[in-house]
């Protein structure tokens, strides 16, 4: 009994140590944005190593951009060292055929490698959008840009340890935590965080600059909900109570709705600045916006924060949290498969639209001209030959392209068609329980499904991937239906009717009117656009730049292309107004409508035969209830 006890004890502590010894290091990075006002961030790393050939990747497929938009040529100044920075410098390859990978012929006894690069922040030839990220005052930091990993090992794998070094009157927020505390804090000009994984490290941005503020939010609401903005002047950093009442309100409705979270806190931040460009990225713990203004009494602004906050604030359970299985990669250098982004943007961008409601960042009839612009967006001749679903198998080639021939091509239908289809699957649900159900219950029981041997909807950070069939098995739990045939009609349809077929139980219908809708007016007029598309069939710029022509339109087989610059409309000058009074004097009149317009230095003449009016696509109350504005769009 004792020998064998003895044993027992002896292999038990060798299976501990052998556990201890095989525990991965961690990979030590310092992000220097002391030179940010130049557009330049310095970088320095610490990598464990082996002896023999070591691959390091540098972020290809980045999560939430679904594309391979990793700005390696923005990768400058990298020099490898053995062990420390001023050991001897280890000569590096770049792999052959991705480029996106670094090889190392590491010597032997030697365990580490430091290796320091420059980021230069300005256009890279993989990105879609133009995108400026640090200024004199505020600063962006996504570590998706910054950091170099083993190719050889999942990041979730990976344990990595940051630090940041400011310029020293700057400060920083982010989702990441010091060692001195878990609260949510202002932190710099220095700081190390906490080990975490390359996964996490990279789902983390940093917000930073020399004017910056938190806001607690909804303090009932547990975990702590942050929102922390850096501005270019400290008169910025004061929001109006109007503003903050909004944020409240979506932190609370957002809890009624999931009832769960996959965070342990979670920030907003928010860089407002008119020195930095770019947008928005979602991430699971916080999310990062590049803003303007957050002066939400001007329309515009009130509109852009109002849309955006809600939207990225949302994919945390939907996107990153549950994620489609074929964006779930192990790594940053496998290639993402989007065939299921119309979950993932499309179900996000509908609620969002709902949670901007709901929060009171916009009302009920700005909410419906939204949907309106929506079924707009996706009313083109491209959808006579390309589905929503092959949008989405295709979205890694379609986000960033330019406008002429666009209503062909078609883009990221997967957004406006997304929204539509889930509002019918909204009103499917509410139909089918005759009004004790909605997509609410299905994104309780889908996106903060209970923890697994727990009663709790809430878990920490991470990822639970998910099929078609899930679904379609979540949405049968909720409301029994033929889902599957639901989606798939809807997704391979070569027709907008069949996409938008379920719109009419909202208690609206999508038709063609002589009158444009109220939302669209103002951005026409405030644009000085010619908006023609379904009467003579383009789309002229302020300058009478003919932006895009509709594939089978009038103004297609009159000859009129995407670049054509008018001059006239039968005889006289062109302007917006010309254009429009010709349409509807032609509506009454035999006359063709003649456009002269300019191409590449000649003078064309194009006419078009059409009298059919005015006409705009809108959204006009049927006589079936109102379920968006009495029911989807109530706050709870």
């Amino acid at each position: 009994m004792y020998s064998y006890a003895f044993r027992a004890v002896v292999l038990l502590l060798c299976s501990t140590a052998c556990v201890i010894a095989q525990k991965p290091r961690a990979i030590q990075i310092r992000v220097d944005l002391t030179d940010a006002p130049r557009r330049l961030i310095h970088v320095s790393e610490v990598l464990p190593v082996h002896a023999g050939v070591n691959t390091f990747s540098y972020p290809e497929w980045i999560p939430g951009q679904e594309l391979p938009a990793g700005a390696i040529d923005n990768l400058t100044g990298l020099v490898f060292y053995a062990g420390t920075l001023e050991g001897a410098v280890v000569p590096w390859r770049r792999d052959l055929v991705d480029p996106f990978a670094f090889h190392v012929q590491v010597p032997e006894g030697v365990n580490t490698l430091a290796v320091s690069f420059d980021i230069l922040d300005v256009k890279s030839r993989a990105q879609t959008t133009t995108t400026k990220h640090t200024s004199s005052h505020v600063a962006m930091l996504e570590f998706s840009d910054v950091v170099l990993y083993p190719s050889d090992t999942p990041v979730r794998e990976i344990p990595i340890t940051a630090s940041i070094h400011l310029p020293a009157d700057w400060r920083a927020a982010t989702a990441l935590r010091t060692s001195a505390t878990d609260a949510s804090t202002l932190v710099g000009p220095d700081a190390t965080f906490k080990t975490v994984s390359v996964e996490q490290l990279v789902d983390s941005p940093i917000v930073a600059g020399d004017h910056c503020r938190q806001y607690p939010l909804a303090p009932d609401v547990k975990p702590v909900h942050t929102l922390d903005v850096c501005a270019e002047k400290a008169a910025d950093l004061e929001l109006k109570p109007e503003f903050l009442a909004h944020m409240n309100a979506l932190v609370r409705q957002s809890t009624k709705i999931f009832v769960g979270h996959h965070f342990e806190h979670y920030d907003f931040l928010v860089a407002d600045s008119k020195h930095l460009d770019g947008d928005a990225e979602e991430h699971t713990q916080s999310a990062d916006y590049i803003v303007n203004s957050l002066d939400v009494s001007d329309e515009n602004t009130a509109s852009f924060v109002g849309y955006l906050l809600p939207h990225e604030f949302t994919h945390s359970w939907c996107g990153k949290y549950r994620r489609p299985a074929g964006e779930a990669t192990p790594d940053y250098h496998t290639p993402m498969q989007n065939d299921l982004i119309w979950v993932y943007e499309g179900f996000t961008q509908y609620l969002g639209d709902v949670l901007t409601t709901r929060a009171g960042f916009q009302t009920d009839p700005e909410t419906v001209d939204q949907l309106n612009y929506a079924i707009y967006q996706i009313d083109r001749p491209g959808r006579r030959w390309r589905s929503v679903q092959d949008t989405s198998d295709a979205a890694a080639i379609l986000r960033g392209n330019s406008r002429p021939w666009s209503n062909w091509r078609l883009s990221q239908d997967y957004y406006p068609a997304g929204a539509i289809m889930w509002l019918d699957a909204d009103l499917k649900i509410r139909e089918l329980s005759h009004g004790t159900k909605s997509l609410d219950d299905f994104a309780t029981l889908f996106f903060a499904p209970p923890a697994k041997g727990s009663a709790s909807r809430d878990t920490g950070p991470g990822v639970l991937p998910f099929t078609f069939d899930d679904v379609v098995k979540a949405l049968n739990t909720v409301a029994p239906y033929d889902w599957k045939k639901f989606w798939e009609t809807r997704l391979n349809a070569l027709s907008v009717q069949t996409v938008i077929a379920g719109i009419d139980a909202s208690g609206y219908d999508y038709v063609e009117s002589d009158k444009m809708p109220a939302d669209e007016a103002k951005f026409i007029a405030t644009g000085q656009l010619a908006e023609m598309y379904h009467s003579l069939g383009f789309l002229a710029v302020k300058d009478g730049t003919v932006a895009d022509v509709w594939m089978g339109s009038p103004a297609y087989v009159s000859g009129l292309g995407p670049g054509d610059k008018l001059t006239a409309v039968d005889g006289k000058p062109y302007t917006v107004d010309a254009l429009v009074a010709a349409v509807r004097e032609a509506k009454t009149g035999t006359a063709s409508i003649t456009l002269t317009a300019v191409r590449e230095d000649e003078t064309k003449t194009f006419v078009i035969a059409y009298h059919g009016g005015e006409k705009y696509a809108t959204l006009v109350r049927n006589g079936k209830p109102d379920v968006l504005t009495t029911g989807i769009l109530q706050a709870r």
